[in-house]
C-alpha cells in the first residue's frame, strides 16, 4: 500500500472527483458508503479525495478488509497486488479488476549520497531480469520458492559497511515477516542490491508513515515498503527508477454485486458515490 499524497489522478478521474463534480456529485449523495484504507497511503489520499465518503484508516490493510468483513466498512481501497495477497489468505473477499489509478513503485534514496543512488539504478538496470523474476514468482503465489532474508544488526561503528533499508514489514507481498525472517518483493530486491554493493544488509522496521521520513536519518539509507513516487517526497528523498506500476483497485465482500455492471472507472465512481 503501500504510497502518500500524489495519485496520478489526472487520468483517472480528471481531478473532478476532488471537486465533487463525478458521479460522485455532493456530499449528501455518498455519506453512507464507508471505505476503510490504510493510514499513510495513497489509498487514502484517493478514498478522501471522494467527497462525502466516510473514510476509516487501519494500520494495515488487512485490517482494513477484516473490518470490511465485520460490517465496519463497506469497501476497501488498496493497491491490486496487496488484494490478490489479502484475497489468497483471508477468504471471503475479492477485488474489482478495474484500476482506479496507476502508481509507480521506487526505492526513496538518501538525498545526500548521490554515488549510492547512481549505483543502486544501475543495480536495478543489469539485474532487471532477476527482479522481473522476484515480482513474478510472488505475484503467482509462488511460496516454495520465496527466499527469506536475514537482516544484520545495525552497527553505528561499522555504517559504511552497510546497507540500512527503512521498510513497514506488513505488507504482503511487497514485505512481510516469518519466523526470523523477512520475505516478499522488496527485501529480495533489497538483498540483491546489499550484495552487489558488498554490503551488509539491515532492515530496519517501523511504522508505514515514518519510512520515507526516515531516509538520510538515524542511519538509513534507503526505504523500500511498496512507495509510490510523489512530488512531495521527492522534496525529501530522491528516487531510484520505477520497478513496478501498480494499480489502486476496490476490495469487497465475495457476495458483493455492487459492481456487477461496471466496466469503467466512472462506474466504480457511480457505486461509490452514492447512497447504499
Amino acid at each position: 500500500m503501500k504510497k502518500l499524497l500524489t495519485l496520478i489522478l489526472s487520468l483517472a478521474l480528471g481531478l473532478t472527483a476532488c471537486l465533487g463534480l463525478t458521479a460522485c456529485g455532493g456530499e449528501e449523495d455518498s455519506k453512507n458508503i464507508k471505505i476503510g484504507v490504510q493510514e499513510g497511503t495513497t489509498s487514502l489520499m484517493y478514498a478522501d479525495c471522494l467527497k462525502g465518503v466516510s473514510v476509516s484508516s487501519y494500520t494495515t490493510f488487512p485490517l482494513a478488509a477484516d473490518a470490511m468483513k465485520n460490517g465496519n466498512v463497506d469497501y476497501v481501497v488498496c493497491d491490486k497486488a496487496t488484494a490478490t495477497s489479502i484475497c489468497n489468505t483471508m477468504g471471503g473477499v475479492k477485488y474489482i479488476d478495474i484500476a482506479l489509478s496507476t502508481e509507480f513503485y521506487a526505492i526513496a534514496m538518501d538525498k545526500n549520497q548521490p554515488e549510492l543512488n547512481a549505483s543502486i539504478n544501475q543495480i536495478l538496470e543489469s539485474k532487471s531480469a532477476e527482479i522481473q523474476a522476484i515480482i513474478d514468482k510472488y505475484m503467482a503465489g509462488d511460496e516454495a520458492n520465496y527466499v527469506g532474508v536475514t537482516s544484520a544488526e545495525k552497527n553505528n561503528d561499522n555504517k559504511a559497511g552497510q546497507l540500512v533499508v527503512a521498510t513497514n514489514a506488513e505488507f504482503p507481498p511487497w514485505e512481510y515477516v516469518d519466523g526470523d525472517k523477512y520475505y516478499g518483493i522488496d527485501m529480495e530486491i533489497a538483498k540483491i542490491i546489499a550484495d552487489e554493493l558488498g554490503l551488509e544488509l539491515v532492515i530496519d522496521d517501523m511504522a508505514f508513515e515514518s519510512v520515507v521520513s526516515s531516509v538520510g536519518a538515524n542511519g538509513v539509507d534507503i526505504a523500500m515498503s511498496g512507495i509510490t513516487i510523489t512530488n512531495e517526497r521527492k522534496e525529501i528523498v530522491n528516487f531510484s527508477t520505477s520497478y513496478y506500476t501498480e494499480s489502486i483497485v476496490i476490495l469487497c465482500k465475495e457476495n458483493c454485486n455492487d459492481f456487477a455492471k461496471a466496466g469503467t472507472v466512472v462506474d466504480l465512481l457511480s457505486v461509490l458515490c452514492k447512497n447504499k
